[in-house]
């Protein structure tokens, strides 16, 4: 599986293999929307698989092709069980719906969600400035290598003649300048950012799912569940949890970093799950959910399809700060030297700089601020583009309400 995934999967990212699959994605969003006279869409969905795929392997490309061929669908789709849009008398119209017109009306309706997700985006300045920054990351991470060669050699002959160090300051050859090593800072900001920003992103998810179905569970079933779920989240809120995590990060060993996000989902829950309790025990008492109840439509269904579309946003955004502030607890354990040294790493910069005398040298000072200032660009850029997705996830500020 594991060398699927790095033959066709992300594995194939920025290389010509990516982009052959994205080009093949794309093909079905073109030909549908040429035999539609769709000329624009399907120019445009040809173009976003060929970058998904290119960019992400066979998982960017069946995604944007997912999202491209519902877009084409939305613009032709006309549902012939409307006589407003099918114009057709009610004598004409034919209730009956086929598995193939039930798929195709999914497709629109997701379609019609993508079309105006993609203008809630755009609308909003802030966030569409934040999503251009995150693109800029994204786009910096998988296709910076491309142009840019990892520099991971000692290089003694870039040494100043007379410094005391190989530490230098910002050139034209070297626009961020030489590490203790004498190496290429640029090379690891381009290199460094891809392991920070998954874990980061891996324990936001795992954080956020966890407490979003501990918090729906406590806040449906009620009496003991919700008991025992409130005790263990008082708990938890109860102890302070960054020194936590810095004695069990020098208890365990993290050779993978991945495991980190489980550590940090394990700790950094109750909070979102006590203000998702919250929102469960209001929206418990809505008519839609006591109708479902009574139907008895199963808990999976209640918390699936009535509760978590009315809270989507709030969990997003709040998925949102989850990912930052999990990025600043790992750099923290980072900079601590309280986990396992792996360059390249944004963090590991900022602790090589200090341990390696940075600090104290004027030359050295790209050598940390390049890394912070990332970071720090990032997280900007991340709260900026939750303005966008409060729009995006809540119809009253999509409509200007």
């Amino acid at each position: 599986m594991m060398g699927l995934d790095s033959a066709i999967g992300f594995g194939a990212a920025a290389t010509l293999t990516g982009l052959i699959i994205g080009v093949i994605c794309g093909l079905v969003p073109l030909i549908l929307g040429l035999r539609n006279q769709l000329i624009r869409p399907a120019i445009i969905g040809l173009a976003a698989c060929a970058f998904g795929g290119f960019a992400g392997g066979i998982w960017g490309g069946l995604l944007l092709l997912l999202l491209t061929t519902a877009v084409v669908i939305s613009y032709a789709y006309v549902d012939r069980q409307d006589p407003f849009t099918s114009r057709a008398s009610i004598d004409q119209v034919n209730f009956e719906e086929s598995n193939l017109d039930f798929f195709i009306r999914r497709m629109a309706g997701l379609g019609r969600s993508t079309r105006s997700a993609i203008h809630a985006l755009v609308r909003n300045k802030a966030g569409f400035l934040g999503f251009l920054g995150l693109l800029f990351f994204f786009l910096m991470t998988v296709f910076g290598p491309l142009f840019i060669e990892y520099d991971s050699s000692t290089h003694m002959e870039r040494r100043t003649p007379g410094a005391s160090s190989l530490f230098r300051g910002p050139t034209s050859e070297f626009p961020l300048g030489l590490d203790w090593a004498g190496r290429d800072v640029l090379s690891h900001i381009v290199y460094g950012g891809k392991n920070l920003i998954v874990i980061s992103v891996e324990a936001g998810l795992l954080t956020t799912a966890v407490a979003v179905v501990l918090g729906a569970l406590a806040g449906l079933l009620g009496g003991v569940v919700d008991q025992i779920l409130s005790a263990l989240s008082n708990f938890f809120l109860t102890v302070p949890t960054f020194p936590l995590l810095l004695v069990l990060a020098s208890v365990l060993t993290f050779e993978d970093r991945s495991n980190l996000a489980l550590l940090f989902a394990a700790l950094y829950w109750p909070t979102l799950m006590r203000a998702v309790r919250a929102q469960v025990f209001s929206l418990r008492e809505r008519d839609y959910v006591q109708a479902a109840i009574a139907l008895d439509l199963g808990l999976v269904h209640i918390i699936l399809r009535e509760v978590l579309p009315n809270m989507i946003s709030y969990i997003v955004v709040n998925m949102i700060f989850t990912i930052r502030s999990a990025m600043y607890n790992v750099v923290g354990l980072v900079f601590l030297g309280m986990v396992t040294i792996q360059e390249p790493d944004w963090g590991v910069m900022i602790y090589l700089g200090r341990t390696k005398g940075a600090l104290f040298n004027p030359k050295a000072a790209s050598t940390l601020l390049a890394p912070i200032i990332a970071i720090a660009l990032f997280q900007l850029f991340l709260v900026l583009f939750t303005r966008s997705l409060e729009e995006i996830f809540n119809p009253r500020l999509r409509s200007g309400l």
